[in-house]
């Protein structure tokens, strides 16, 4: 598995790091959450809450994403449709 990111790679990941939260619609910055480990392209804009969030986050208790009844690839599904334009 190659780990050096190419530059199309490198720009994706730029890009949903400018996204807003794909949750929460937070802005100020995403991180990238990566669905699939070195899958850049399988990557979702999270704010540090409704990613690390120890009570909200995907890698906690995920109680936002329940209440918007949102997983992976419901997020997935919203920010390649920003991407896109839809």
């Amino acid at each position: 598995m190659q780990n050096k990111l190419s530059a199309k790679e490198r720009k994706h990941l730029e890009r949903i790091k400018e996204m807003r939260c794909a949750v929460c619609e937070a802005s100020g910055g995403s991180e990238a959450h990566h669905i699939r480990q070195h899958s850049q392209y399988l990557c979702i804009p999270l704010c540090a809450d409704c990613h690390r969030g120890s009570i909200n986050g995907w890698h906690g208790q995920r109680r936002i994403w329940n209440v918007y009844k949102m997983d992976e690839l419901d997020a997935l599904n919203d920010t390649i449709r920003k991407i896109l334009g839809g």
